[in-house]
């Protein structure tokens, strides 16, 4: 079992697109769960599931209460990809977040999660894990649990700069509950190579020193095609196999194998 959790500190970089299509390709091959830690549960509306159902288990469940797997995971909800499930989100959870701020051990919930559901998650060959644009509780658990930390960002100034400090805060928190450091890759997301901003911080990352070794050299050029994916619930090999985007997607794939990250 490989626990990636995908992380910035910038919305709108198309994070959770990048694991919504990366995770439609692995799961042609692997076992995947899929975990919703994003209040704005766009992973959860993503993969198409219903999040207004009356006594659906959320994430927010695994926060709260002491639930078993097999009663918070959300299996099958994209019929063509027989190997994903998820633990959906919930838009309460950022009042939960609230609330254990002040338990102890409050990094460490979803990895006891994790420890205590061994039978039933190490069926899966990896959890993938979507957080929102923040450093919280509930991101330090995802962050704090997974092998790797995946940094998306689109080509703005922005988005590098969040992702530089995304580095930085999470270099201090992981000081603090002695964690290696598991930032493994930055993804550029959105780019059009037309704009010559694109290419001037493609550069900046290559050469910066907090970035250039965990730049993959594959970037996602910008389309509409990621937009349909959302619309259609079904990750980008689903609907556009044989398209430059997913090709695109492939070869980020190629790069994490080289990398040994999956």
């Amino acid at each position: 079992m490989n626990i990636i959790a995908v992380g910035t500190l910038k919305g709108g970089t198309g994070k959770t697109a990048t694991l919504f299509n990366l995770a439609g390709l692995l799961a042609k091959e692997y076992k995947i769960l899929l975990i919703d830690c994003d209040p704005q549960t766009n992973l959860s509306l993503n993969c198409g599931v219903d999040i207004t159902i009356k006594n659906l288990k959320t994430i927010k469940n695994l926060f709260e209460d002491n639930i078993s797997a097999e009663n918070i995971i959300f299996k099958n909800p994209i019929k063509e990809l027989k190997n994903l499930d998820i633990i959906p989100s919930s838009i309460k959870l950022t009042a939960v977040e609230l609330q254990i701020v002040s338990r102890a051990g409050r990094e460490n919930i979803l990895k006891n999660f994790i420890l205590d559901n061994q039978k039933v998650l190490n069926k899966y060959d990896y959890i993938l894990i979507d957080t929102n644009p923040s450093m919280g509780i509930i991101n330090q658990n995802a962050f704090y649990v997974s092998d790797s930390i995946i940094l998306v960002s689109d080509v703005s100034i922005n988005g590098i700069q969040g992702t530089e400090l995304f580095i930085e805060l999470w270099n201090n928190v992981r000081y603090n509950l002695r964690k290696e450091n598991n930032v493994k890759v930055l993804i550029l997301n959105n780019v059009d190579k037309r704009i010559k901003l694109s290419a001037e911080l493609i550069e900046y990352c290559d050469e910066n020193e907090s970035t250039k070794d965990i730049l993959l050299k594959t970037v996602i050029p910008s389309s509409v095609q990621i937009k349909n994916t959302e619309i259609e619930h079904k990750p980008i090999n689903c609907l556009y196999k044989n398209s430059p985007i997913c090709e695109a997607y492939k070869n980020i794939l190629l790069e994490l194998k080289e990398r040994g990250i999956v």
